[in-house]
Formats: structure tokens, C-alpha cells, sequence
């Protein structure tokens, strides 16, 4: 599956899962994030630097769904993989933090 594939199906998962997805020139605002998830009220929003490669697009985007319960939504294969690894990689970092936060002595 080439990458134009795996973004398109990134982006129709989001909208499954009623996040929008804006692609804005982040440097134009200076901004100097390759963009990420956030919440606005109610709504879910995933906001990715529109001059990023496709490669770094897929990454951003991916990174933000796999922190939403995908349990229940059908998706390839290939997407489902890159999906859990970023998954995978987030349980592992927040388990290291919280490690960290653990060892720390008490002031």
C-alpha cells in the first residue's frame, strides 16, 4: 500500500471517530510543531503542518488516532499495524514517565 493509500484511510478513520483533521502551514504562523492532537469543547481535532512530507503527515496523523479506542473500527491490515505500533510506543513512554515520576524523591 503506498503512502497516499495509508493517509487516505488514516483520514477516513478519523472521521469514523468524529475527529476533523486540518492541515494548516504551521511555520506561516509560527508555529514550530510538525502538529498533533488536541481538544476544543467538545470536538476532536488532529492539526498536521500541510508542508510536511507524506511520510511525516502519516506519522503525526497516526500518532494522534492510536491514542483514541480503535477496537471497533475496521481498517487494513497495514493501517492497523502502524496503528498499534505507535500504540505500543506511547503505552511504553507513558510507562516510562510514570516510572520516572515514581523514583523521584519525595521534597
Amino acid at each position: 500500500m503506498n503512502e497516499t493509500t495509508i493517509l487516505q484511510n488514516l483520514e477516513a478513520i478519523a472521521e469514523k471517530l468524529d475527529v476533523k483533521v486540518n492541515y494548516e502551514n504551521l511555520r506561516k504562523r509560527h508555529v514550530f510543531s510538525k502538529g498533533g492532537f488536541c481538544r476544543l469543547k467538545e470536538d476532536k481535532i488532529v492539526i498536521i503542518d500541510n508542508t510536511l512530507n507524506l511520510s511525516d503527515k502519516i506519522d503525526v496523523l497516526a500518532d494522534a488516532l492510536s491514542q483514541l479506542d480503535l477496537e471497533d473500527i475496521y481498517m487494513p491490515p497495514v493501517v492497523r499495524k502502524i496503528l498499534d505500533r505507535k500504540s505500543n510506543m506511547n503505552t511504553s513512554s507513558d510507562q516510562s514517565h510514570n516510572q520516572q515520576e515514581e523514583a523521584k524523591p519525595e521534597e
